[in-house]
């Protein structure tokens, strides 16, 4: 069932809204950073006034930290502890329980403009990146380095050249600077296991878990990359599919989901899905239309998975919305909005989200009736909204909402 030119669904008032804005009503620049949650508590950074730690239950401020700079990495928050990274290279713990400083390192204030990655912690360490610039011009632009700090006292454990991707299961996964997927003890830095590059010129992703294996691409990402099914104990590849195009896998349960080539170069991407163990093809979704270059996005939970892409058509933006039932493939509903999508995210409830140019739109899984949106602000690239005990929270350029699923 397709319906054409959806009438816009009611905009629905978010319980709580924890404002950030200038005197003159402008936002205070929270878009790049995402909320974390821990304890009760949402921890949200911003340009201008730093790291704001807000009661997840009323909205209030809990307290602030004036730790401000214009490129955001995400914090990482423990029991007793949460870990921001700053410009300058500089890692800060703060306590918790009313943001007091713990201790500040400062380890990548030797790199050139350093900018920070998003912060991990694993165990008694605290794990980031710092990115140095680069120019177009450089012959030689110098690599990310890998710091890893005690979580206690900010001592320096080790560190390396790599970009961090993620610490999952004991391992810290990273990017070194040939572009192979790298595996890491968090503890020491000790290779445990590389996946090298097949392609020079390309790198190695990490996107999705499922079934006790790692999900990621390899190759040129963009065009021409694979799908690749890693054990994570030894790094060896399980199994491996053709990628299209910037397609970003997506795995819920037994079940990894991709665009994939068709059989020759000129026919269109397909929505394929894999059995994640053994990288049987399950089923593929009839071919859909994109622009080289650009990439769907593909969204899933136990019942279906969402395929949504944009195109340009006779001059205006498009977004159509399909599910397709995860276990046959089959169509169950279809969606056309005459606007461009970002974003896509499902929910407990079934509810999965889709960020239309400006205003998140939730959708009812089952029928695909858009039900209500909400204002994702005056940027399309906003954080991701975050899912915690029957609550959602997200921000965009004017503050932190908070509704109930």
């Amino acid at each position: 069932m397709s319906r054409l030119r959806e009438a816009k669904p009611p905009v629905r008032k978010p319980l709580w809204t924890f404002a950030l804005l200038d005197e003159d009503g402008g936002g205070k620049g929270v878009r790049p950073a995402p909320v974390v949650h821990q304890d009760g508590v949402l921890y949200v950074r911003t340009k201008k006034d730093g790291l704001y730690a807000v009661d997840a239950a009323t909205g209030r401020e809990r307290w602030r930290a004036p730790l401000t700079g214009p490129r955001l990495g995400a914090p990482a928050a423990t029991s007793g502890a949460v870990f921001v990274a700053t410009d300058g290279g500089a890692v800060h713990a703060l306590r918790t329980a009313d943001g007091e400083p713990m201790w500040r390192q400062a380890p990548g204030s030797r790199l050139r403009t350093p900018s920070p990655g998003d912060v991990w912690t694993s165990g008694s360490v605290a794990l980031v990146s710092f990115h140095p610039s680069t120019y177009d011009e450089d012959p030689h632009p110098p690599p990310s380095v890998l710091y890893a700090l005690d979580t206690r006292k900010g001592d320096l454990r080790w560190q390396t050249e790599a970009s961090l991707l993620e610490v999952r299961d004991g391992l810290a996964c990273v990017n070194p600077p040939d572009g192979s997927l790298t595996a890491l003890d968090p503890r020491t830095g000790a290779v445990r296991w590389v996946a090298p590059l097949e392609k020079s010129g390309g790198r190695c992703t990490l996107d999705a878990f499922a079934a006790g294996l790692l999900f990621g691409r390899n190759g040129n990402v963009g065009i021409g990359s694979k799908l690749v099914a890693y054990d994570p104990r030894t790094g060896d590849v399980r199994w491996t599919a053709p990628a299209a195009h910037s397609s970003v896998p997506v795995a819920h349960g037994d079940a990894v989901y991709i665009s994939g080539p068709g059989p020759s170069k000129r026919d269109q991407q397909r929505l394929q899905a894999f059995d994640a163990t053994s990288g049987k093809l399950r089923w593929t979704a009839p071919a859909f239309s994109t622009r080289l270059y650009e990439s769907p996005i593909i969204a899933a939970d136990g019942d279906c998975a969402y395929l949504c892409w944009s195109e340009n058509h006779l001059d205006e933006d498009r977004t159509t919305l399909r599910a397709h039932d995860a276990a046959t493939g089959r169509e169950r509903w279809r969606s056309t909005r005459h606007v461009t999508s970002y974003a896509a995210d499902g929910a407990p409830g079934n509810r999965l989200f889709v960020c239309y140019l400006s205003d998140w739109y939730c959708h009812d899984t089952r029928t695909g009736d858009a039900l209500w949106r909400v204002s994702a602000g005056e940027t399309t690239t906003g954080p991701p909204l975050l899912s915690v005990d029957g609550m959602l929270y997200f921000a965009n350029d004017k503050g932190i909402h908070a509704l109930r699923l």
